[in-house]
């Protein structure tokens, strides 16, 4: 999930206009519900349309299971908002969303000019101020999830060294890459391997929280729950 997060993206040029899958009449309903609140099919492809945006790749293009990762990863995240307490707990400023904005920007062919910049929001069917605050919300969770997990991550020097020894090490050789010397990585490595562990507790405390909830789809998501004919009586529909 975290991956999935972060604003470095890969921005490709588009040999083809970007058709949005949601044009026309669009009929409302209910596709989830976490602990009795309601996912609104509305919710799930507004968040197609923002994943599809970050990925730089046409909505059309987007399969069912890149839209089933993308229910997953709002019923993640209503998950770990319901942790959180306080909704405003951690919620990073509108100076700090501009900046982010800015580096998606500078990142996309002609993304300083205003009315280029705005055209390439309404092909995904976005505005500026739908994707701030996806992206408040993505920012929000991440922070509040390095707040939560990452003091109860030790990484030894046993750990970095052993990484170097049979990974960092054995992939140099077999791409023919400089042999560079523990101490000159040993800091990234470090980071590396924190983050590895972070997204390991990440998944063991999303299993938990997902035991614990009343979660209902109308489509099967793995690792969340498989609906059955009594979903919807319980109100998916």
């Amino acid at each position: 999930m975290r991956r999935v997060l972060q604003f470095t993206i890969c921005f490709t040029l588009l040999t083809a206009a970007v058709v949005p899958a949601f044009a026309g009449e669009v009929i409302d309903g209910i596709v989830a519900s976490v602990n009795r609140q309601p996912i609104l099919r509305s919710d799930w492809d507004e968040a197609v349309r923002f994943e599809a945006f970050m990925q730089q790749k046409p909505v059309s293009e987007m399969t069912e299971s890149d839209r089933i990762r993308a229910l997953r990863r709002i019923i993640d995240r209503d998950l770990l908002a319901g942790q959180m307490g306080d909704a405003n707990y951690m919620r990073p400023s509108d100076d700090r969303l501009q900046q982010d904005i800015a580096k998606l920007r500078a990142q996309v062919p002609d993304g300083n000019d205003d009315a280029a910049w705005r055209s390439l929001l309404a092909r995904y069917g976005l505005t500026e101020g739908v994707l701030k605050r996806h992206l408040r919300d993505e920012v929000q969770v991440m922070d509040f999830i390095e707040v939560r997990l990452r003091p109860n991550v030790h990484i030894s020097d046993d750990d970095v060294a052993a990484y170097y020894k049979n990974q960092l090490l054995p992939d140099l050789q077999q791409n023919g890459g400089k042999i560079v010397p523990l101490d000159q990585v040993k800091t990234r490595i470090h980071e590396v391997l924190t983050e590895r562990r972070i997204d390991e507790l990440l998944d063991s405390w999303l299993h938990n929280l997902r035991q614990q909830a009343d979660i209902h789809t109308m489509v099967p998501i793995p690792g969340v729950n498989t609906p059955e004919n009594g979903d919807r009586a319980a109100g998916v529909n």
